[in-house]
């Protein structure tokens, strides 16, 4: 027999060892070796698992350090890190769609949120939201995966949920839109909702136009008003002359704006109430160089209420007629549907349909 003691050892050029059944392979990230577990104790996938792994590092796509975070500390410093280059608005969106991704995620390493993780959350939050709201979500989840570049992977495989393209807009009936300003006007703390939907409706006007007007915008002898900060963009810039409901309506938020401390021209018409700042002096009085954030707990008051008074005058209407109890409880909700989720939003479809 052949002795072959002096030969040197022979090694196969794959680049993989096996450790306790499963195949690794090595890498050089930042002139430092670096193990990888290809995950599989099969040969011929692990060198498809390395081979991928060459061509994501040569295209600047091998995910990195952040990649081993857990999911709610990478969300918490992407959020903190977008803040720099977001409006204020958008942070809070962020922030709202990122509750329903951390009771999901929480826990969860990075780099094991994959294409099949994702299909599993919008499958179950499929059941209790719309597509668009998942989609929305899925692109913070987006933004997350990003900076731990493990989205490159993850694109191929995602596929976003088909969307209603006719969107939720819809507009009231002159009725119904009586009925929601009426209610408005019964409840003092109700006054800037009502001037604000009265403005809205009458002049196609959103709700971040108003909020971002200042005394000097507004101009009542001339009975127009100039918008100069619409949605994000110039598109929306412009002058809307105003209608009678319409000028009544500004001249009544002028009245609250003077009486709240705005008197100059470049202070805002809706100022910001002090409670909910966070600098000294917090908790008294309005500061007239920041507006109103919004009005969301009125508008969701105000339109629950209006639901109420409608459904209870079609219940009425029914008993009257002696159609009994059960077609009352029927009138009652049919009424009710055009306020269940009304947006502020979509008091412009009232005035761009009035124009029509």
């Amino acid at each position: 027999m052949e002795d072959r003691s002096d030969e040197p050892e022979r090694r196969d050029n794959d680049g993989l060892h096996k450790r306790r059944g499963i195949w690794y392979y090595c890498l050089s990230v930042n002139g430092e070796r670096r193990f990888f577990s290809t995950k599989t104790k099969n040969y011929q996938q692990a060198r498809r698992v390395r081979a991928k792994a060459e061509e994501d590092q040569r295209n600047g796509c091998l995910p990195n350090d952040l990649s081993k975070w857990p999911f709610e500390k990478l969300l918490a410093h992407v959020r903190e890190q977008r803040k720099l280059h977001l409006a204020e608005g958008s942070v809070r969106l962020e922030r709202e769609r990122s509750v329903p991704l951390l009771k999901r995620f929480s826990g969860m390493r990075v780099s094991r949120i994959d294409a099949t993780a994702i299909r599993h959350y919008q499958q179950e939050r499929s059941k209790v939201v719309s597509a668009r709201t998942i989609n929305l979500e899925v692109k913070v989840l987006r933004h997350v995966l990003e900076p731990a570049r493990t989205w490159t992977a993850i694109a191929p495989d995602y596929k976003r949920l088909p969307e209603d393209r006719r969107g939720p807009g819809r507009a009231l009936e002159e009725a119904e839109e009586r009925l929601l300003l009426d209610t408005a006007r019964s409840r003092p703390g109700w006054d800037v909702a009502f001037y604000a939907s009265l403005a809205a409706s009458n002049t196609t006007m959103r709700s971040v136009e108003i909020k971002n007007l200042r005394i000097a915008d507004v101009n009542l002898i001339a009975g127009e008003v100039s918008v100069n900060r619409s949605k994000g963009n110039t598109a929306g810039v412009r002058q809307i002359p105003l209608n009678q409901a319409a000028r009544w309506a500004f001249a009544r938020l002028l009245e609250r704006a003077q009486a709240l401390g705005s008197t100059e021209p470049e202070h805002f018409l809706l100022p910001a109430f002090n409670y909910r700042s966070k600098t000294p002096g917090h908790g008294t009085g309005y500061a007239p160089t920041r507006h109103q954030k919004g009005w969301r707990t009125a508008w969701r008051a105000l339109t629950k209420e209006t639901a109420r008074r409608a459904g209870r005058k079609a219940a009425r209407q029914a008993l009257n007629a002696g159609n009994g109890l059960r077609a009352a409880i029927a009138a009652w909700k049919r009424a009710a549907v055009p306020f269940r989720g009304l947006r502020f939003h979509d008091l412009r479809h009232c005035a761009i349909g009035c124009a029509t």
